[in-house]
């Protein structure tokens, strides 16, 4: 069943780029089998480059959405763990044999380099900031390491990565989806997954966006965009019939396509 909604997710999305295209073509050309075709060899040129371009995008990006998940959940689970160390020293173990637990962090010792490395986990979901860093850093440097990887959330000051600079030690910062793909996924070892949590955030403000472009409201844009396009067939549409149909197919999409608007609104209880 999940294949086949899959496959009628991207036939709606073809129909809906084909009749986007087939208003404007139609403006332009008056045969109808000729706008018709050349519809239609556009819309498949154009879903073939998008298809290829969002390929390379995950490639390029990472990790799918399913990792991402795991990815927060896992991150909270450690966060609420009593000991997180724990687990990272089991997966710094599996590589590295000279490993120093402490509460925080880890001491990793690469004994044939004569290096030092610390690994530590910030539990904090309030982000990495230059303050937050350097309370980390007055815990970690009686260790003089020459490197130290720090696991957060993520990073919420945009100046933090400049600052770093300050230090002679060498800083590798991960958020949770880095801490997934670098450190997870590249040993082979995941945390255990004891928590999840819902990342859906109070629209507020947004409520009017968030109904008017939740995917309910697809079929009422579609209907509409149909007519006035039914209506072009017989009589040419004017410019501002092809900018209100191209409006409302381009709601349609965004309404059955943009998850961040299908969210249930309060009055969605089941």
């Amino acid at each position: 069943m999940k294949k086949v909604s899959l496959i009628f997710q991207e036939l709606l999305k073809i129909f809906l780029i084909y009749l986007i295209l087939f208003v404007w073509i139609r403006f332009f050309v008056r045969k109808l089998w000729l706008a018709s075709l050349i519809s239609l060899l556009s819309t498949l040129g154009l879903y073939a480059l998008i298809f290829l371009l969002s390929k390379k995008k995950r490639l390029k990006f990472g990790l799918k959405l399913k990792e991402k998940e795991d990815a927060e959940n896992m991150f909270l689970s450690l966060s609420f763990s009593a000991n997180p160390m724990d687990f990272f020293n089991k997966l710094a173990s599996s590589k590295h044999h000279d490993v120093t637990k402490h509460k925080n962090y880890l001491a990793i010792e690469y004994k044939l380099e004569k290096v030092k490395t610390l690994l530590y986990f910030d539990g904090s979901f309030a982000g990495l900031t230059i303050p937050r860093l350097c309370e980390i850093y007055a815990k970690l440097k009686k260790e003089k390491a020459s490197k130290i990887v720090i696991a957060c959330y993520e990073i919420t000051d945009k100046n933090l990565l400049g600052f770093l600079h300050n230090f002679e030690e060498k800083f590798v910062i991960l958020d949770r989806f880095q801490t997934y793909e670098k450190l997870y996924k590249l040993y082979g070892i995941y945390p255990e997954i004891t928590k999840k949590y819902s990342n859906k955030k109070s629209l507020a403000f947004k409520d009017l966006f968030a109904y008017s472009l939740n995917k309910k409201r697809t079929k009422g844009y579609l209907l509409s965009a149909l007519i006035l396009i039914l209506c072009g067939l017989f009589v040419r549409a004017s410019l501002y019939y092809c900018l209100m149909a191209s409006l409302l197919i381009i709601l349609a999409l965004i309404s059955q396509f943009n998850t961040h608007f299908n969210l249930k609104n309060d009055e969605e209880i089941i």
